[in-house]
């Protein structure tokens, strides 16, 4: 029964405090330019749009208004969607940014590509939108609205990773044998 009670009051108290915050909303808009691109030869060339298996996460970082990339917080994590290539997924439609501030505040807003990916948007100042939506997008397919453009991922080699790992190995154990 307590940890029931305890349940109801911790889903209460994140409901209440989703409520006082900004929202913004991470999914992507229709349009191709708006999507996540995979740089599969490191040569700065958008190959193809990142698909669920290329392994990518991507964190939301935000901070205060004029905050430096050093000094932003996390606030959650994406994945690609197995669904749509190129389109950001895991996060609901209203994201809230827990301590961010109301609707209407500005805040620095950053989008760091990892696991199988490297990558960043860079730092920009986003708009928050009301806890009630709809949500301030965070894709455009123009500059001049100083949301996020495209995206484009480096993705990261992970079986020569392994080779040179194993290398590795082998390395220390042949010099432990001739010892």
């Amino acid at each position: 029964m307590k940890k029931s009670l305890l349940t109801l009051a911790f889903v209460a108290m994140a409901t209440v405090s989703s409520f006082a915050q900004g929202t913004i909303n991470p999914l992507n808009g229709p349009l191709a330019g708006t999507k996540v691109w995979v740089d599969v030869n490191n040569d700065g060339v958008k190959d193809r749009l990142a698909e669920a298996a290329d392994g990518i996460t991507f964190s939301i970082f935000f901070g205060a208004a004029g905050s430096d990339a050093a000094t932003l917080a996390q606030g959650g994590t994406m994945t690609i969607s197995t669904t749509s290539p190129g389109v950001l997924a895991g996060l609901p439609t209203l994201f809230a940014l827990s301590g961010a501030g109301e609707g209407g505040t500005v805040v620095s807003l950053k989008i760091v590509a990892g696991g199988n990916g490297r990558g960043d948007t860079g730092v920009k100042q986003v708009t928050l939108a009301p806890a009630a939506g709809p949500g301030t997008g965070l894709w455009s397919s123009t500059a001049s609205t100083a949301k996020f453009l495209p995206l484009t991922v480096t993705l990261v080699p992970e079986p020569s990773t392994i080779a040179l790992g194993v290398l590795g190995l082998g390395s220390l154990l042949l010099f432990r044998r001739r010892k």
